[in-house]
């Protein structure tokens, strides 16, 4: 599992599949820029004191689905 790789094919994905006709991309771009926005929704998450143990986990495993990343499968029930 890379993560990088993994958020320049969604971002590679998310171009073709809205049909753009020229799509020059910066895979270091759309990489770095997801991650901030998945870093900053997973620290919200954290510091949010209304959620337990569990949910905290859970709702960090939605941001990791979100973004078509893989979190493994300790977490798969």
């Amino acid at each position: 599992m890379n993560i990088k790789t993994e958020l320049i094919k969604n971002g590679i994905y998310d171009i073709i599949e809205s049909r753009l006709s020229d799509f020059q991309i910066n895979g270091d771009e759309i990489a770095d820029t997801t991650a901030i926005n998945a870093l900053a929704e997973i620290q919200n998450i954290i510091l949010n004191k209304a959620y337990d143990d569990f949910e905290t986990v859970e709702q960090i495993v939605c941001v990791f689905e979100k973004y078509h990343l893989d979190f493994g499968s300790c977490h798969d029930f």
